[in-house]
């Protein structure tokens, strides 16, 4: 039997024959299927573990070695399991749940006796759940019944995306708060570099460096992620621009895409997947320069105001599939170089000040992030403030 399929009738019964309380103090916690400590419920669960004692942290953790991990890191928390009875049963006798993806169990009629917040994993550039084009007629019957149903709020940035949130959610306008990203906080201290990254690659020697930039791809639904599309690209090229320049360049694709064939070996050339930092934003505020595609990283990079560059090199045919929620090229403020000497001279542009598009990114920082500053605090408070209410 599918997992999922299993955890909904384990929820359906105990819900239903359990004479199970509900506990305000406990706060559950889950994110990418259940077996990812990222995202925005990894922030906001930290924020809690470190500031509230009052609160029970639970975190839904499915991968055995992560839960032993999380449980030595965090003694305090509970970290549990959703592929047992146990792991269920402390869920569902959780007041209050944080989701950035899926939903730390299934069922319907869940939201009754709790508060669900689905916080989600970013800004919306790329469709997403029921404005998806391939969503079929199951998954569009099934999804308000598993999920749209079962949120109390969803969060979301700006004013300008409740509509966006309310039509991919299918929830109620009223329900969409804008509270900002937990995930965020970060973005609002800078730290050295060096010593970041040094912590990172203990098991290496970096060379010195005056910049680092995060190359950040987003992952193809369909075919590999061309890291370098350049037809003029050859050989050793990006490591010599990297050494003259002394950059170092961080790779980090996503946690379901394979790596590309088409890099180089350098000691200036980083791999930053999973093994080395679980979730990127831990690590993004010590970047100079970022360069993606598609991801909404980037909407998230704005709040540095710092540069960043986009190499969409399969735009027509991503659009075609994936869809965007947004004109690309008006929401996207950096350049697109399509040849490599282009690539070169515009990173070396945009690290030297010789920015045209400072203007361009502050318009899209106002139109996508209206919480400019950290906001775990204000979401724990908001959510406190309705259990207040609802006891009285």
């Amino acid at each position: 039997m599918d997992s999922r399929l299993k955890n909904f009738f384990y929820v359906q019964w105990m819900e239903r024959s359990l004479a199970l309380g509900v506990r305000q103090d406990q706060w559950v916690f889950s994110s990418t299927e259940n077996r990812y400590f990222d995202s925005n419920s990894r922030y906001l669960f930290i924020y809690v573990y470190e500031n509230m004692p009052e609160i029970i942290p639970v975190y839904v953790m499915n991968d055995p070695k992560k839960r032993r991990e999380l449980q030595k890191a965090y003694p305090r928390a509970k970290i549990v399991d959703t592929d047992t009875r146990a792991g269920i049963r402390t869920v569902l006798e959780s007041g209050v749940w944080f989701t950035s993806a899926g939903m730390p169990v299934y069922g319907i009629g869940l939201a009754k006796r709790r508060i669900v917040v689905n916080l989600w994993h970013g800004v919306p550039l790329k469709k997403i759940t029921l404005l998806e084009h391939q969503k079929d007629l199951l998954y569009r019957l099934y999804f308000p019944w598993l999920f749209s149903r079962n949120y109390t709020w969803v969060v979301t940035t700006s004013s300008h995306l409740v509509p966006l949130m309310q039509a991919s959610f299918g929830v109620r306008k009223e329900q969409v708060k804008i509270w900002g990203q937990p995930r965020n906080d970060g973005l609002f201290r800078r730290r050295e570099a060096g010593e970041v990254l040094g912590e990172i690659y203990q098991d290496r020697e970096l060379p010195d460096f005056a910049k680092v930039l995060l190359y950040a791809p987003t992952h193809r639904d369909q075919g590999r992620v061309r890291l370098f599309p350049f037809e003029d690209m050859r050989g050793d090229e990006l490591a010599a621009f990297l050494e003259r320049e002394k950059l170092l360049l961080c790779i980090r694709t996503h946690i379901f895409t394979e790596e590309s064939e088409r890099v180089p070996e350098s000691p200036r050339i980083l791999w930053m997947n999973g093994e080395r930092v679980e979730d990127v934003m831990d690590v993004l505020d010590v970047f100079d320069l970022l360069i993606t595609d598609y991801s909404s990283i980037y909407i998230d990079y704005l709040l540095t105001g710092r540069p960043m560059l986009f190499l969409p090199y399969d735009k027509e045919e991503y659009l075609s599939g994936r869809g965007l929620n947004f004109p690309y090229d008006k929401v996207t403020p950096g350049p697109k170089p399509e040849t490599f000497k282009d690539f070169c001279g515009q990173i070396r542009a945009l690290l030297a000040g010789d920015d045209r598009y400072q203007e361009r990114r502050r318009r899209a920082g106002r139109y996508f992030n209206a919480v400019n500053g950290p906001c775990c605090g204000q979401i724990c408070a908001q959510v406190q403030a309705h259990l207040e209410d609802s006891a009285v």
